[in-house]
């Protein structure tokens, strides 16, 4: 339990911390990236080779007023074409006062290399930001600190990555967002071209017996000055792979529980729990929930309004 002073203090670092990341524009934390690389790369859209659909929800940092809590939504498939795919990407965003939502659609031209493809990824969408100041609780009513109004910015952008995978590796680079905002007015934004959101990521499935793999990963990202690195070991049961468990450190004082399980050949499900042993410890740590579902088919049309 939070002392008052403990949330008072947590609650204004919360607020400076939302403040910060939120009117510069930054992409949200996963700790299941392995199993939704839509979420982090354009150019991962079709790499599974299926009309393949996600959704996410992450709730950070329980018992704690304002934490962040976001969804999203994916969905990739390869055109008729095999070297073409598109992708989408939905989320929202909601830390403390602030509210990001954003809406991107990817577009990817792969080239089969030996065993595996090498994929370019562009995508290009929008983030919606809104700051509603009537949310706060003061000491003092009408505090002239605050002034009680809802702000609002629509602002586009652009982003790119490249991808790689075969039956064994993958790894992936990308910047998300390539431009980056801050206020220009008081009721403005002005973007310009920016290299502080980058991703860095790769790992392997290595064959260990006959009942399982071990896929050791590595996941590195750089955001508005701040540096975090996770670093990954999953384990795959076989013979049908429908069971994978891993745990994850990440360098901000947290250590990460997953799991997937694959309930029929289109269905999956998974979960994470992040703990922090930093000190003090104030939360119950935070939890992510991850659905898939794949239509296990190849895509026969161009047009991605003509499904079959």
């Amino acid at each position: 339990m939070l002392c008052s002073k403990d949330k008072i203090l947590f609650t204004l670092c919360l607020l400076l911390l939302a403040g910060t990341i939120c009117r510069a524009q930054y992409h949200p934390m996963y700790s299941q990236y392995m199993f939704n690389g839509q979420a982090i790369n354009p150019a991962y859209a079709g790499s599974r080779e299926v009309l393949s659909l996600a959704a996410l929800y992450r709730s950070q940092w329980q018992n704690i007023d304002g934490a962040p809590v976001t969804q999203t939504f994916t969905g990739d498939f390869p055109l008729r074409n095999p070297q073409l795919a598109l992708g989408l990407l939905v989320f929202n965003d909601q830390i403390s006062i602030y509210r990001q939502t954003g809406a991107y659609a990817s577009y990817a031209f792969r080239i089969k290399t030996g065993e595996g493809k090498l994929s370019f990824g562009l995508q290009a969408g929008f983030d919606y930001m809104r700051e509603d100041e009537s949310r706060i609780v003061t000491l003092q009513p009408s505090d002239p600190m605050f002034d009680m109004e809802i702000h609002k910015s629509f602002m586009p952008n652009v982003g790119a990555g490249v991808y790689y995978s075969d039956t064994r590796y993958f790894a992936g680079f990308s910047i998300p967002k390539l431009l980056a905002y801050s206020p220009h007015t008081a009721e403005s934004y002005k973007g310009k071209l920016s290299f502080e959101n980058l991703m860095l990521y790769g790992g392997a499935k290595i064959p260990v017996s006959d009942n399982f793999k071990v896929k050791p990963s590595v996941l590195l990202q750089y955001t508005q000055k701040s540096f975090l690195c996770d670093l990954n070991c999953n384990v795959i049961l076989l013979p049908k792979e429908t069971i994978e468990l891993g745990v994850s450190y990440r360098n901000a004082n947290t250590l990460v529980a997953m799991a997937e399980i694959r309930v029929s050949p289109q269905f999956c499900l998974g979960y994470a729990y992040d703990y922090n042993f930093g000190q003090p410890n104030i939360t119950n740590g935070s939890h992510e929930i991850m659905l898939r579902y794949e239509f296990r088919f190849r895509v026969k049309a161009e047009n991605p309004l003509y499904l079959r």
